[in-house]
This record gives C-alpha cells, structure tokens and sequence, in this order.
C-alpha cells in the first residue's frame, strides 16, 4: 500500500495517528454539519481464509479498495494480494464507499481469494520480492545512492539492543520522573525514620541485591555518557553521517536464494487457454529449485526443468513415488504459503523478518511512494555501493514484473491524467482531500519520470526529434514528456542575454507553474514542469499541450505573443479567466502594441502564452514572467561596463507580497491619523457651534434635542470605519521590460518603488538580523530559505555580505557563510562549463579536479599534475590551476553577485572549513563522494593508522594478523592518496531538479490555524488543528514528505507545551527519522529535530538517551557549519542542565563555561545572554563546591543587571542575594566535611540548578533562581538549627561593604 494512500488504521496502531484521524472526522463533521453515525468510524473485522481475524478502523469517507490495502499490509494477512471482500453475503466492488453501506459501528468482512489476472500474478510476485528485499532507500537512478536511508536508529540504541543503557535509564526514570523525586522521598524518608523506625530497619533488610547492580549498571552508564570525551573546538569525524551499521541493521534475513521469471517465459497460446499465467524459477535456502506456474486459480510446481518444458502439476506426475507428498502439498493461492511448505528454512526466515519489521519504528522502513522525495546524501558508502550486494536474476526482471511485456508500447498520457485531475470535484472535505492527493501523486509520478528522462537526454541515450539542428535546438519526446535543453538555441532572449536568460527563464518558468497551482484557478491549465539540472546541463521537462505538434489553425496562441510582442493576442474570454490570477498577484490591466500599432489589453506579460488546445482547454505556458522587474538592479548593473550576466531580473512572488502587505498596511495608518485629524477638527468646530447656540434663544433648544438622535452614529462608526477607505496598488509585469515605459504610469511607479523596497529595506534588513543573530542559519540552503521567505534573490547576496562588517568578530560565522554560499554557486557555474567541455567519462574526474583545487590547496598544490592521460589531453583540465581556479571564482562572484572578493580573505576563511564549501559545492552539483576522512592537509602516518583502525572497527583492541594487514593496506592507500579527492572517490552524480509542486490547501489553512490558536493561548483548540493538519497532511503527501515532518514537530512542540513529554517524544521521533529520509541526515530541520527531541527525552527521564541525541546533533552541526556559531551556546547550557541531572557537576561545570566563554566572545561581555550564562555558571560553581570561583562570576553578572535595568529589577535583586549569601559563606564552606558538600549537591539536584534553554534569547520576565538559597545555607552553616547570620552583620549589597 502506498503511503499516501493509507489512511486507514489498524487498531494496534500508536494512539496519535488515531487522534489525527479522529481530528479528521471531527473537521469533517464541523464542514458538513452533519453528525450521522457515517461521519463516525468504524470498527471492522476482517476474516481471512486461514483463520486470522483483522480489526480495521475506518472512517465512512473510505473505500473497500483502502480496507483490502490495510489487510495486504498486516502481518496475518500479508500472504493476501488477489481476493475480494464480503458484508452479509454480498461481493463489494473496490471503490465502494463503506458511507454507501449498511454499516454497523461494528461489522465483519468476509475475505475470499479470487482469481488471478496476468496483471494480479506480476503485482502478487513483485510484493514479495519488496518484502524479502526490504528496500529502504529508493531509486537509485533518480535519487542518487544510499537515498532515504535513515540513522536514527543507531544512535537512539548505539549497541543495537533494546536493553541497552537507555533502557536502564527510562526504567529509572519511571520511578522518578523528574530530577525533584529524589529530595520529595528523601523527605518522605524523613518522615518515615520518625514514625516507623522499626519497619524502616525491616525493608532496608529485605532490598533485593538486584537494586544494588542496577544502580550500579546506572552509575556506570552515566559515567561513560556521551560528551565524556566531548572536545570543544574539534570537528568531528564525516563517519557522523554513515548510514552503514544504519543498513545492516535493516538488512533482513535472507528467505530465498532466488526468485525470478522463468525462462520458459512467455507462456505458450495453447496453455494460456489452460489458464497458465505465469512461469517461475525459485532456488530456496536448502538449495532446491523447483519451477512454479502460476495459473488463474494459484501458484502451484509444475515438472519442467532447465532443459525441458513439462507445464504438468508436479504432484500429479510424479504421485506415487518416493517422498512425494500429495498434490494439494504442491499448490496454495498465495506464492507465500506455497514456499512456506516448501521450504521450511523459507518459513522461519519470513517469520523472523515480519517480526523486524513490525519492531521497527514504521516511518523508518515505509518505502518512497516517489523516488524524487527522498533525500540524497553528499557523503555515501564507498564498498558497498561499487557493486550489488547480491546475484540477483530478477533484479533485471522488474521492470517486466511491474509493468509487462507491453510496457514499452502503453504510454501514459500525463496531460490529459493532470487535467482529469484537476477536474474532479472539491465540494467537501473528503472530495478535496481525494483530488489534492491525486495532484501529488501524479506530481512526484511525473517528476521521477521527468528526471529519468532528462538524465537519458544528457547521457545521449534518446534520439532528437529535429537531429539536424544544433544541439542546443535539439527537442525530445519520450512517453509523451517534451523535453528541450535551457539554452536560448532559438534567439529567444537574444536581448536579454541569450543563454545566461534562457537559463534563468527555465527555473522562473516552473516558479511560474507553482503560483498557478496555488491559485488552482478553475478554466486555466498549466501544463506539468520539472526544471532538471544533471552534468551540466539543464533539461526543462513538460506534458505535452494537446495538439501542440500540429499547425497554428488547430492550436493557436489567443493571448499575448509568440513572437516577442510583433503580434499580440487579447482574447476576451481568456482575458476574463486571467481576472482572478491577476488579482491575487497584484496584477494590473495595461496595454500594449503589437508589431503594427494596435492596441491589446492584458493582464499578463506580453511573454505569457495562452492557448486552446484541441481538448477545448486553455492553458498558459511561459510563466517565466509571473512577476515585475527589479528595475533597480536592472538600470544600476545591468547597463554599465561590467554588466549582469543577463537582464532577467525579477523580482520573487514573496517581495511582492511583502510590499503589497507593506503598503496596505501603511495606507490603514495613514488613513487612521487623518481620521484622527479630521475628528479633532470636527470636534473643535463643534465645539465653537455649541458656544455659539448657547448664546441664541431658549426656543432654539427643542431642536438640539432632536438632533440628540444623531449621537448613535458614534456606535456605529467602528463598524463603519473603513468604508470610505481606498487602496489599489498594481503591478505591470511588463513595465521597464523595454525601455519605452514611463515612471508616470502607476503600475510602472509601483514596480519601481517594490524594487527599492527590496534595496533599501529587506536587504539591509535581512543583513541586520543576520549580524544580530535573530536569523542564524546554519548551512547554505537555510541561508537560502531565509532569503526567499523575505523575497531576497540570490543576486543581493554581494550587497549582504557588504552590509556585514568583516572586522566585527560576533558575525564571522554568517559572513563566512555568505560567502561561501557565492563561491560555491561561482563553482557550480564553472563546473557546468567544464562538464560541456569534456566527455561524460571524465566528469567524475574533472570534480576531483576542482574539489581538491578549490580545497584541497594545502594538500597538493598542483592536483592537474596528477590527472590521467585521457584528462591530460584536454586544456581546460590540464591548465587548471589552484591560482586558476581562484581567480575564475573571483570573476564569476564579481559578474553574478557583484561582490569584490579578496582571494586572500577567501583563503582564510576556506582554512579549517573546507569540508562546509566541500558539502556546499556537493550539494549544489548532485555529486555524491565515498564517505571517508577527507584530509585537507597531509596527515601524519600516526593520524591514518588511528582513523583506518577506527573505520574497520579494530581500534583499542588487539589486532590479528588478517587485521594489522587490513589497516596497513588502508594506511598505505591513504599515505599515497595524491590529492584531496580523488575520481575513485566520486560514486555518482544525481540530478537536481526543481518540481512544480502542488500544496495542499486545506491541510495548511488547518495547520496555520493551529498555529496561531496556540499562540493566542488557546492549546486545546490549537492542538485539535494541528492534528486535524497532521492527518490530513497524511492522507495528502503520506508519511514521507517534508511537509508530515513539519506538522510532527509542531504537534510534538504543542504537547511539550501541555507538560506531555512522552507524547511529544513519540511525535518528535517520527519528525527524526521522517526528515532524516526526506531533507537530509545533515540538514538544519534534522539537526533542530534532534535538538528538540533531546529535551523532550530529558523531560520524561530519560538523560542518557538525551544525550546521546544531544551529541549527534552537534557533531552534525560542527560538520555542516564550524563550533563558533553563536547557537551553540544554547546546546552547551542545555548539556550542562542534563548532565547536573545525573549528578555529573564536573562535566556540567564545562559546559556552563563554555556557554560563558562563547555568548562572550559573540555578544561581548556586556549583553544580558552573558549575564544570564554567568548567573547560571555561578550557580553550578557553587554545586562544584568552588565558591570562590561562584563570588567572581556571579558579581559580573550583578553588575550588569545592576547596571543596565538598575537595582530594583527582579534579576538584580536575586543575583545580589546570591552575591551576598556566596560571599559571606564562601570561607566557612571551605571547612565542610565531604558529607556535607554532597547533601549540598543532592538539594541542588533537586531543586534543579538550571533550566533548559529553548531558545537561547533573553527571558521575557525575570524568572527567579529555583536554588533554595535558605536550605543552602543550612548545610553551609553546618547546622539546621544553628543562629542564622543578623542582617546588621551582613552587607546590604555586594557594592563595598564590609561583612
């Protein structure tokens, strides 16, 4: 069953997708106002053949088809593929919905096998070869190597047992749930030692021993936690993000040596008349083979062998013979129950592989409904993926498995299935959630086709349709996918910059599609577009326009031009369809003339093309121009000496959003002080009218009072208000397109005045939060991210960087990562054209070229030296240089984002994090490299010998013989390992492409709603949406998406809100594991889903786990970004707190300090955030028993309290008492016993010192220190009972006094 199907649940599913799908029907019952027992679920048992009864819990919107998906896919009924259902002796057709029956809230299905197609026998056969596989990754061909592999796993249990220590910790914790248990029993104990002394003395007797070891198990454990060898400024190993202990710990057990389509394929006219469908070849694990048929009734051994074809049942002929069992032993219906009696090792095998997989976390083993979602690594296992794991016959077959013998002559038609789709009723809840997931499914069924496709193009493996034009001409079709190369091989946009704007057209196209999409006009059609860029080259994909190939008469542009504006068409009926889309983009109606004077109106760019196709529907094409020009970017750098490689400049849908929303909103305020002004007024001149009537006659005053009526008018000016308020602001997407417009015309004048809010306010201050760390992001694409959700286009990455000052050391880290996000991009350019400039077969070379010139300089420093013979005979490999290469990078940053770059500020920053601009240049390229220690300098021969001991897994041991001689041969290869990266270390180059995708409307509109319930402190409310959002967001995408990750970890951050830490650790769990599949094992989202899933396993108790989440998620972070960014501060803090839990103060004690030594070297010493981390390290100083280090560091942080909010502030008060308690007491603790000092830390504990820190920001109220200073001091003055200082002693602040 495919992900995005499923939405029906068995009943041993986990209780939160139950809620979700509860919060579903409670949505759908609110839309329709209907609360009949159909909007309710039902509990339904299924029962099967072989005795297995299936409780399914279903809703009334679902249809037979879902059911039978549930019952294929649960492990008693997985043998089930062909069969049908039953309800009251009535056969049920699959798309039945069960709201159409006669159902009871508890009803029983009938399952019955039925009979087999030659479709049925193929899907039936390839189920089970997914099942025995166990695929997790996906595709290969489209999503790169090692795709989708998850690691979560491997960290949560790192001994791959489910007793392991965290096991130890979580039964702990149970019976103390938080850190404060421990000092409520030791009070409890109290109270017990006066009462019962005598039954005390009997059950401390009785304690079991077993208490004894597993608190001694626990101490050890948490002696050996994870930052026990926690180094602060050293980069870990890339052997953080390898999937291999991942992958065999999902590699399952092995139920069949062979299972493939037989050889006596296909099957003979004259049997298909007997019913034969199929013929197979199967070698079990006892090393029989036998070669089955399957027929219309089953599966069953036929008697033919490799040399002769008997198609006859094996037990009849041979019935009588020695240890021949009866036929019926050699037939069943399902393929699965007939290997199980035929081979027992088969049987115990799938047992043990059902059992894994139902131990497994479910979206850790799903497979990708689409290979195109899944997430591809930029580091992969080297052995492993240089060949297949296994001989496998069938793995060549699955093609004809899955799709016949007719595959290659049965093409799909996509435009006609994505308009049919678009078609489809969306009146209700259920018919929109239906057609949305539809669009996605024919979305990514598309784009993996897509990008198939392109990568067959580039690797010239599909013939042109016009061979003898130029190569940049050539057009391509393949299974009714158009696809052409983005280079302006036409002249197109000769004026604009020919291929630099062909290039540029291809992306702003498919961005184009996607705000079509979101509108989901109805009357207009787009057609569906994949943007792939693949070696160098990109290749826009596209569904084919009905009677597109045909001439003009049948299909004919009836709105704007083909021609670059000589002839415009203005269709009237297509003009009133495009009134919607204009206005949800802002845009307004303007005129234009074609070729021969004539006026047309639009609403579009002139470039936007719509067209009748001869399936009578409109569609618009060229969407490249969906947005005004950045004219002020246009007239200052692309007019002048050393012009933009292109005049394409636009500005992103966001910029226009956020200025309209700007504008709107500065018109209200305006609005509002005029009224304001013109209310005093009216009121002054009232006023002096009232002056006036008390001066004339008494008989005037009745009519006063009549106009006492009038005074309501005031209750309803609010309703009112707005009404005679006015707004239009409207763009020409046309405006300064040509040079003929006019800054008079209003839609040109606000094009302009967008375009200098984007220089003059989003860019600076895109770069002020940058420089104050209110945005941080951590690698290149969440700097991406960040900039296009504020309408920034990657070509003001120049003027941010400019803005950043390069002497100010708290915005090193951004500013580096500015830069390096433009050298990266600069070498994606050059390697484009290096790869057009060589044979596909160098290319895995030609990125070894760059890789090491670009970082590793230190290393070698002539890496073309070492190029082969056939790289050598090309110049543009040979001739590049280190100096080269720097030198290109400089022009193309300069030209692309005009930015001077020093080479020598580059080469500094490159120092120490190569490996960030290595990931970075990965990525952008679609290169995958071996995963392996990647040296940037040389090592020493000391250094490998450790490294190749730790890959092998023999470090700190004593070696064998067949061990020393591995690692010696790993530290020789290594030690002659000429350049950085070598070609042996480029496993495969995957495309990167940018999808037209479709959202799901209703699922967002639920999930914003939940969002902002929550923050307006309605958390019930907020949460129902938010799991209402999760289900359908489910039901839309399936479980592995982005999107479901996203809503996990809203939910899971909602139920940690309401003090539900198991819920919210369950959630966030499946957030870990979906976004490790779906974005990227190092990709900021997962690194921040591991962070919040560390606090969330400290809440419920469990510490150890915490923190071995914690330390993944830094090593991660020190990999994709460098130990000095300022966030980090937050995660030491958050360490320390866990690890005071644990009663570890020393090691807690080191991160506090750090936590102090980063916010200091960030923010200066003078910033609340380093009074906060002072006031903190001060407290656990005190715990460490090093008070006199607690007085220094606490009265740094009194002093800027006091200082800065002044005495009276809440802070300033409790950081004075602290001062004045440690002081005055620091020499008397000095002459406590041990004892004392550890009742000292056992309170502490308790209270619990510190707080995790979520956010890392100033709180938004003083929150007083939970140390309880009064029980402190009691141990600290050695007695309970003993005189308490007087207050005439003791100094009234720590400003001078003397004690």
């Amino acid at each position: 069953m495919s992900t995005a199907e499923k939405t029906l649940l068995p009943i041993t599913d986990e209780p939160p997708t139950l809620e979700a799908t509860a919060a579903v029907e409670k949505l759908e019952d609110g839309e329709t106002g209907d609360a009949s027992i159909e909007e309710q679920p039902f509990r339904l048992m299924i029962k099967a053949p072989n005795g297995a009864e299936v409780p399914v819990i279903a809703t009334s919107q679902e249809t037979v088809q879902d059911i039978k998906q549930v019952v294929s896919e649960t492990a008693e009924t997985v043998e089930y593929s062909c069969f049908y259902l039953e309800y009251q002796g009535q056969r049920l057709d699959d798309s039945t919905e069960l709201s159409e029956l006669d159902l009871e809230p508890e009803s029983q299905f009938e399952l019955f096998e039925d009979e087999y197609t030659e479709r049925e026998a193929r899907l039936h056969v390839t189920r089970l070869r997914d099942l025995l596989l166990g695929t997790v990754t996906a595709s290969a061909d489209v999503a790169g190597l090692d795709a989708g592999a998850p690691i979560f796993d491997t960290i949560k249990h790192p001994d791959g047992l489910e007793s392991d220590t965290v096991a130890i910790a979580r039964s702990d914790a149970d019976d103390t749930p938080s850190s404060a248990t421990k000092g409520e029993k030791a009070k409890k104990g109290d109270k017990a030692k006066k009462g019962k002394r005598s039954d005390k003395k009997t059950s401390e007797n009785e304690q079991p021993a077993e208490a004894d070891d597993e608190a001694e198990k626990m101490r050890a454990a948490a002696a050996n936690h994870a930052f026990k060898d926690f180094v602060f400024d050293e980069v870990p190993a890339f052997s953080v993000l390898s999937t291999e202990r991942a992958m065999q710990r999902l590699r399952l057990p092995l139920c069949v040596r062979q299972l493939t389509v037989s050889g006596w394929n296909p099957v003979p006219r004259y049997r298909q008349l007997q019913g034969d469908l199929l013929y197979l070849q199967v070698t079990t694990l006892e090393n029989q083979s036998y070669q089955l048929t399957c027929s219309r009734l089953g599966f069953y051994v036929n008697s033919s062998s490799l040399s002769r074809f008997n198609p006859c049942a094996y037990g009849e002929t041979h019935a009588g013979q020695a240890g021949v069992r009866s036929a019926d032993f050699y037939a069943a219906h399902s393929l699965v129950t007939l290997l199980k009696r035929l081979s027992p090792k088969f049987a115990q095998a799938f047992d043990e592989l059902q059992a894994e997989m139902a131990r497994r976390e479910p979206v850790e083993i799903l497979p990708f409904v689409s290979s195109e979602q899944a997430a591809t690594p930029w580091l992969v296992r080297g052995a492993e993926n240089r060949g297949p794991a296994s001989y496998d016959a069938g793995r060549v077959q699955d093609v004809y498995l899955r799709l016949g013998a007719q595959a290659g002559d049965s093409m799909r038609d996509w435009n006609e299935e994505l308009q049919s789709i678009r078609e489809m009723p969306r009146g209700n809840l259920s018919e929109r959630v239906l057609r949305d997931r539809q669009l996605h499914k024919w979305h990514s069924e598309f784009a993996e086709a897509a990008i198939r496709g392109a990568q067959a193009v580039v690797e010239g493996e599909m013939p042109a349709l016009n061979p003898s034009d130029a190569a940049e001409q050539h057009m391509y079709l393949r299974d009714n996918i158009f696809y052409s190369k983005g280079f302006d091989g036409r002249e197109t946009f000769a004026e604009l910059g020919g291929d630099a704007a062909a290039h540029v057209a291809t992306g702003k196209d498919v961005t184009g599609v996607r705000l079509l999409n979101q509108l989901d006009v109805e009357g207009l059609n787009t057609l569906g577009s994949v943007v792939v860029d693949y070696r160098g080259v990109r290749v826009v994909a596209q569904s084919v326009v009905p009677g597109i190939f045909r001439n003009q008469e049948t299909t004919q542009i009836v709105y704007g031009s083909i021609d670059s504006g000589a002839t415009v068409g203005s269709d009237p009926e297509f003009h009133k369809l495009m009134e919607p889309v204009a206005k949800a983009l802002h845009f307004g109606e303007h005129t234009v003339q074609d070729a021969s004077g004539a006026s047309h109106t639009l609403y579009s760019s002139v470039d936007v093309k719509g067209l009748t196709g001869t399936d009578g529907r409109k569609y618009l094409l060229d969407l490249y121009r969906m947005t005004p020009v950045d004219v002020e970017f246009l007239e200052s750098e692309c007019m002048g000496d050393k012009p933009y490689p292109h005049k394409l400049v636009l500005l992103r849908p966001e910029l226009v959003d956020i200025f309209w929303e700007n504008s709107v909103r500065k018109a209200v305020q305006e609005y509002a002080a005029e009224k304001v002004k013109k209310s005093g007024e009216s009121k002054a001149e009232e006023s002096k009218a009232e002056d006036t009537k008390s001066e004339e006659p008494k008989s005037e005053e009745p009519k006063s009072e009549e106009s006492k009526p009038e005074e309501p008018k005031s209750d309803e000016a609010p309703k009112d208000a707005m009404a005679d308020f006015e707004f239009t602001l409207d763009f020409s997407p046309d405006a300064f397109a040509t040079t003929t417009e006019s800054n008079e015309d209003p839609l040109a004048a606000a094009v302009r005045s967008a375009s200098q809010f984007l220089k003059n306010i989003s860019v600076p201050g895109l770069a002020r939060d940058l420089a104050s760390y209110t945005t941080s992001p951590l690698s290149g694409d969440a700097l991406v991210t960040a900039m296009h959700q504020r309408g920034i286009n990657m070509r003001y990455l120049g003027r941010i960087a400019d803005l950043l000052p390069a002497d100010v050391k708290s915005v090193t880290n951004v500013r580096r990562l500015v830069i390096f996000e433009m050298v990266a991009r600069a070498t994606k350019h050059i390697i484009r054209g290096l790869f057009r400039s060589v044979p596909t077969y160098l290319h895995a070379e030609t990125f070894a070229l760059v890789a090491s010139a670009l970082v590793g300089a230190r290393y070698c420093a002539t890496p073309a030296e070492h190029l082969s013979a056939a790289a050598r005979a090309y110049p543009v490999l040979a001739e590049l240089t280190v100096q080269s290469l720097g030198a290109e990078i400089q022009q193309q940053v300069a030209q692309r984002f005009r930015y001077d770059l020093d080479l020598d500020v580059l080469f500094e920053l490159v120092r120490d994090n190569e490996r960030i601009l290595l990931r970075e240049v990965c990525m952008k390229v679609g290169a995958q490299l071996a995963l392996q220690q990647y040296h940037f300098v040389r090592p020493d021969e000391r250094t490998v010998y450790a490294e190749a001991s730790a890959a092998l897994g023999v470090s700190g041991a004593k070696l064998t013989k067949p061990a020393r001689r591995a690692v010696r041969e790993r530290v020789d290869a290594e030690m002659a390992r000429a350049t950085t990266v070598t070609v042996s270390d480029v496993m495969n180059f995957v495309a990167v492409a940018k999808v037209s995708v479709q959202s799901a409307s209703f699922a967002d509109e639920a999930f914003e709603a939940g969002r902002m319930s929550l923050e307006q402190g309605q958390k019930e409310l907020g949460l129902e949406l938010l799991l209402e959002s999760l289900a359908l967001h489910e039901q839309t995408f399936g479980f592995l998406h982005p999107e479901s990750a996203r809503c996990y970890a809203v939910v899971s951050l909602a139920h940690y809100d309401a003090g539900e830490a198991a819920l919210a650790a369950e959630f966030m769990t499946k957030a870990v594991v979906i976004s490790e599949r779906t974005v990227g094992l190092d990709n900021p989202l997962t690194i921040h889903n591991y962070l919040n899933l560390s606090l969330y396993e400290h809440a419920r108790g469990n510490t150890l786990l915490a923190l071995r989440l914690m330390r993944h998620a830094m090593d991660l972070w020190r990999v994709v970004n460098s130990p000095d960014h300022p966030d980090l501060a937050t995660a030491h803090n958050n360490i320390g707190v866990m690890l005071q839990a644990l009663h570890l103060y020393d090691d807690a004690l080191r991160f506090f300090d750090a936590c102090v030594t980063a916010r200091e070297r960030l923010l200066g010493p003078e910033h609340v955030l380093v009074a906060n981390a002072q006031h903190t390290l001060a407290k656990a100083m005190a715990i460490t028993g090093d008070f006199a280090g607690a007085v220094q560091t606490e009265r740094l942080a009194h002093k800027f309290f006091s200082s800065r909010f002044g005495d009276d502030d809440a802070r300033s008060k409790e950081t004075a008492e602290w001062l004045a308690e440690l002081t005055f007491n620091a020499v008397r603790t000095a002459k406590l016993t041990k004892s004392a000092q550890e009742k000292i830390r056992d309170i502490a504990s308790s209270a619990s010192l510190a707080h995790v820190d979520t956010e890392g920001k100033e709180p938004s109220a003083p929150v007083k220190g939970s140390l309880p200073i009064d029980d402190l001091l009691k141990f600290i003055t050695g007695s309970s009972s003993g005189p308490k200082p007087k207050p005439g002693r003791r100094a009234r602040g720590p400003k001078g006094s003397r004690r």
